[in-house]
């Protein structure tokens, strides 16, 4: 199956589910540091939409930033990576933002998989596949996909209503708290 590529200003639905029989999350702390890895790594170049976490896979509704967004985030974290004495110019007609996020969700999964192997002694993969991701080309898709991501958790028996999952956005998107989503 051919995954669409990335790119700017528009809105995915992307998932992963774990390996065999195993969890991604086995405790409260696994997906908060979950979280904050997303937070670290993702929320520089996507807008959060929509989400849930469930103990063996995840459903992210996402908007990649702009391609001005983009760079300026990469000429960041270069200069944060290399100091300010190399002067970064980056041509927008061919920066690979596709690949640019590509590598930032590489980064927030394997950093996530590596701490979570090291905390259970296990070792190999922990994601099924890198990232699946389809993309919403229409409002009625985008308003089934938030519903569909918001009642996972009932559908899968975890709980009866959306809002008693813990770990999903539905709660954050009703509350009238700032947040990032």
């Amino acid at each position: 199956m051919q995954h669409p590529e990335l790119v700017p200003d528009e809105y995915f639905h992307i998932y992963n589910h774990a390996v065999g029989n195993e969890d991604l999350f086995r405790s409260s702390n696994n997906y908060e540091y979950f979280l904050k890895k997303y937070n670290q790594y993702i929320y520089p170049v996507c807008g959060t939409f929509a989400y849930f976490l469930m103990p063996n896979h995840f459903h992210i509704l996402i908007k990649v930033r702009t391609k001005d967004q983009l760079i300026s985030y990469y000429i960041e974290e270069h200069h944060r990576k290399y100091s300010e004495e190399k002067r970064l110019v980056v041509m927008p007609e061919t920066f690979d933002y596709h690949e640019f996020v590509m590598h930032q969700f590489k980064r927030f999964l394997n950093g996530y998989a590596q701490a979570f192997n090291k905390m259970y002694k296990r070792r190999g993969s922990l994601f099924v596949d890198y990232i699946k991701r389809k993309e919403i080309d229409n409002d009625t898709y985008l308003r089934n996909i938030i519903h569909y991501i918001h009642y996972n958790p009932v559908h899968h028996g975890f709980c009866k209503h959306p809002e008693d999952w813990t770990y999903s956005s539905f709660n954050i998107l009703m509350s009238n708290k700032s947040n990032k989503l």
